[in-house]
């Protein structure tokens, strides 16, 4: 039953949150906008399209989206985003460090096939992409460190099995949002719908990116949305006592819909907020390392 569960995560559930998200703004923008399923299209047909690629690009800028998918499937499967824990054998794969790095390894094979091509605006998606994600990096650290020490141990599935304080849950879950957001190169840190290249932060690093290459990165891209919104989302559930007892068929149901809840939460927001000045990013982000400082803080004191 975990396996399948497992296999549904990985292959279906990415596409359709991105698909659940586009349509919600659609909607708050009053338009029908595209089916649900429209990513899975998108995915299938520029499968079957051929490349374009730049005569200054290197062998690094073909493989490094591959490398990058990979390493995010394996943190989507080391993650326990949607309540499936895995077996105890996985402890030293779920560790919650190696994890983050893993992450982090991903934007930065990202970044190399940015910069790979010479294009000016993927030097420039790539660079700021690098200063978000080390603004990013203490935040994210420290509020599941904060998990951490009210766990007694940095084991992901140690955390994620038993309840949370609801203070420290909720202080965590705002973080992770923030921090998600920021990741994710979403509102209000990017808008991943401009079209003005000089704005662009992910964006400005797919450019180049065309046929299967493009179609790897946006599945890659999925993939890390449903690992970050879904370790936000177990946070906040896990405040409930009750809910790591449940039978794993409910957690299973729960946490998905909690995943989509928050899914559509983000695209609402998206709907009305504005994207901020990129002077203003780092005040963002420094609100969401001191929610994780606060959860930190009320961890120790629990001890």
């Amino acid at each position: 039953m975990t396996a399948i569960l497992v296999a549904i995560n990985l292959l279906v559930v990415p596409l359709l949150l991105v698909g659940v998200i586009r349509k919600v703004k659609a909607l708050m923008q009053t338009r029908l906008g595209a089916p649900i399923l429209q990513p899975f299209y998108d995915i299938a047909k520029l499968w079957g399209k051929t490349e374009t690629i730049s005569e200054t690009a290197s062998w690094v800028f073909i493989w490094a989206p591959r490398a990058g998918l990979a390493v995010a499937g394996i943190a989507a499967l080391c993650v326990p985003w949607a309540g499936v824990l895995l077996p105890a054998g996985w402890a030293p794969m779920t560790n919650l460090l190696l994890v983050l790095y893993l992450l982090a390894l991903g934007k930065f094979f990202g970044m190399l096939a940015a910069m790979d091509t010479g294009s000016a605006f993927g030097g420039l998606g790539a660079s700021r992409e690098a200063t978000i994600s080390l603004l990013v990096e203490p935040a994210l650290l420290l509020g599941l460190s904060a998990l951490a020490i009210g766990a007694g141990s940095t084991d992901l599935n140690t955390i994620y099995k038993g309840a949370i304080h609801p203070l420290v849950a909720l202080l965590v879950g705002i973080t992770l949002i923030c921090t998600a957001l920021a990741e994710l190169s979403r509102m209000p840190v990017d808008d991943p719908t401009t079209h003005l290249e000089l704005t662009m932060v992910h964006e400005a690093m797919i450019l180049e990116n065309s046929g299967r290459n493009l179609a790897i990165t946006e599945y890659a891209v999925a993939l890390r949305s449903c690992v970050y919104l879904g370790i936000a989302s177990q946070t906040l559930l896990h405040a409930w006592p009750a809910f790591g007892s449940l039978p794993l068929l409910h957690r299973y149901g729960i946490s998905l819909g909690a995943l989509f809840v928050l899914g559509i939460a983000v695209a609402m927001a998206e709907g009305v907020l504005v994207k901020l000045k990129w002077r203003r990013v780092p005040h963002f982000l420094t609100a969401s390392l001191v929610c994780s400082l606060f959860a930190g803080l009320i961890a120790v004191a629990q001890r």
